[in-house]
């Protein structure tokens, strides 16, 4: 199943406002991915069969099955590091929404 996201969808959540560009990732059985981009928000949700992995700076974690994460800069102005976060869709699918 493929997910998209309309501008309108975008502008509706006031994306317009900040000079923000969003994205959507709908990864399955990709192995490790970094994300290069320094990003003001992101979230993980685990929509597959296993658990997903999710590295943040280092530090690793598994999200469940049905599970979803956040994560937030705490500004319009703050961004989070290029290569920030990683993650490991082997067994799995993930959505992964940002805005950078």
């Amino acid at each position: 199943m493929a997910y998209h996201t309309t501008t309108d969808q975008l502008l509706a959540n006031g994306l317009n406002n900040h000079n923000k560009k969003a994205a959507f990732i709908e990864e399955n059985n990709n192995g490790v991915v970094t994300l290069a981009n320094a990003v003001n928000s992101i979230t993980f949700s685990n929509t597959g069969t296993a658990l997903a992995s999710i590295t943040v700076n280092g530090g690793s974690t598994n999200l469940p099955i049905g599970a979803s994460v956040s994560f937030d800069a705490g500004g319009a102005d703050n961004r989070f590091a290029p290569n920030t976060f990683e993650w490991d869709s082997t067994a799995t699918i993930l959505l992964i929404a940002y805005t950078y």
